[in-house]
């Protein structure tokens, strides 16, 4: 079967006219009512989800070689007030994605909260890597000065390699 052109067919009252080339305030005028708003800035690409576990362990070893293997769990369950937490018989990490009323939450906040798990692992695995002879954690007290000084170690190390980045 033979294809026959499509009929010129105009909307009436355009008379043929062909629409301009758009200047730079014309799309703008298209999108908006009223007096101008002000755009907030783009958000930051945040890398999906799948992805975090991947990327924190690949930072974590940039700054800490761990001895004993550990599983990360990054859990999309919403949270009211829980960010994270360690499970020392299955050496399990886990970091919650979402706030409850927020949603995901950010990028740099998901890290902190794995290094702050992450120091829970080394305090039972590895004391002796941060001058300890042993994990002294307190019965009923979450942190012991271990912990502290583990996660501080961690930290320190991280944002001096963001510093050496940056130069």
């Amino acid at each position: 079967m033979p294809v026959s052109p499509i009929p010129d067919h105009r909307a009436e009252g355009d008379a043929g006219a062909l629409p301009g080339p758009c200047g730079p305030a014309e799309p703008a005028a298209w999108t908006q009512r009223g007096p101008a708003q002000p755009q907030a800035a783009p958000r930051p690409y945040e890398p999906p989800l799948s992805a975090l576990g991947p990327l924190f362990r690949c930072r974590l070893e940039r700054i800490h070689a761990c001895r004993v293997d550990f599983v990360i769990d990054i859990n999309t369950r919403p949270t009211t007030h829980v960010l994270g937490g360690y499970y020392k018989s299955r050496r399990l990490v886990r970091v919650y994605a979402r706030d409850r009323k927020q949603g995901r939450r950010p990028l740099h906040e998901l890290f902190d909260t794995f290094l702050h798990e992450v120091a829970h692992h080394l305090e039972y695995t590895e004391p002796q890597s941060f001058a300890a002879s042993g994990s002294r954690r307190v019965p009923g007290r979450m942190h012991s000065r271990l912990f502290w000084r583990i996660l501080g170690e961690l930290k320190q190390r991280w944002a001096d390699l963001q510093a050496q980045r940056r130069r």
